[in-house]
């Protein structure tokens, strides 16, 4: 009988920031791990922990500030499991006439975010810090995001604006004077977590599937990374999938190489490096995410990665 796990994704399913979820439903790796996974969405990294905290969900990911703000600035009773994406999947379009190509060209900028309070402006601030910036020295605007998100920084409204990599990457293919700053260049922060409850890591059976939902994603990983070409990858995803990149094989792929970039930033698949985990959490303590003096040690494990089968 398979163990149901609800997974609980903060941006719909069908996006290659999900690439290892779909691709262990596809294949059969979750059933061959003994699970039975549902995704669920919900809207914003706070709803995904509360869900995680009430049961509802045994897992979720969300970025790394959001973590640290989680569990060491409100005390949520969560712990990082994991940590898939090892770099920021977000980056900072600016135009070449104007551009930010450092975080010290940040000074009297107005930078557009999609919102306040999430992953997007705690990257701004790290960067802020990492340039040398105070918080006056430059401002933060809300844009909506979409294709003509660009024509915010023509007509001045916006000196740049924070968007993922995927939309970056499209960028640089349809636009030649956009300029895409890569925020791993100077901050250890940007990078997402897998969390699960304490509560649910104190109970041996909902551990035990953690365990066997991170092994099966850590073999999809794999997978995708084994398939050089991902020509492969891209006809299973499109096969089960409604994934409107996929439209465009090419910035498909790329895209793709540069997420599995990410997965091995660190090395090894999955696993929080504790000396950047700590540099991430003193970048957090500079934007104010969390007060200083904690042992941020204590907000993550690794051991679920090495844990056998039961």
């Amino acid at each position: 009988m398979l163990f149901p796990v609800t997974f609980i994704n903060v941006v719909p399913i069908q996006s290659l920031t999900y690439t290892p979820e779909m691709i262990a439903d596809i294949t059969g790796l979750f059933e061959r791990e003994g699970l039975r996974v549902e995704f669920q969405y919900v809207q914003g990294s706070a709803s995904a922990i509360q869900n995680v905290l009430g049961g509802t969900g045994l897992v979720t990911r969300i970025g790394d500030a959001e973590a640290m703000a989680a569990i060491g600035g409100r005390g949520d009773t969560v712990t990082a499991v994991a940590q898939p994406s090892q770099r920021s999947t977000l980056r900072v379009v600016s135009l070449a006439d104007d551009p930010v190509r450092t975080p010290a060209d940040l000074r009297g900028r107005v930078v557009g975010l999609a919102s306040l309070g999430g992953a997007s402006e705690a990257l701004v601030d790290t960067l802020g810090a990492a340039g040398g910036l105070a918080e006056s020295d430059l401002r933060k605007q809300i844009v909506a995001l979409g294709p003509g998100v660009l024509d915010n920084v023509r007509n001045g409204r916006v000196d740049a604006y924070v968007d993922t990599m995927d939309n970056a990457i499209l960028l640089r293919q349809q636009e030649p004077d956009a300029v895409v700053l890569d925020p791993f260049e100077s901050t250890a922060s940007g990078t997402q977590m897998y969390i699960a409850s304490q509560r649910a890591l104190a109970d041996p059976a909902r551990r035990d599937a953690i365990v066997r939902y991170l092994r099966a994603i850590q073999a999809a990983m794999r997978t995708v990374i084994d398939d050089s070409s991902l020509d492969r990858t891209l006809e299973q995803l499109g096969t089960h999938y409604d994934i409107p990149i996929l439209g465009q094989p090419e910035l498909a792929k790329a895209t793709l190489r540069d997420y599995i970039a990410s997965w091995q930033a660190n090395g090894e698949l999955l696993r929080t490096v504790p000396e950047r985990w700590e540099r991430i959490y003193d970048e957090s303590v500079g934007v104010g995410l969390v007060p200083g003096g904690l042992d941020p040690a204590k907000w993550f494990t690794n051991d679920l990665l090495t844990a056998g089968p039961s």
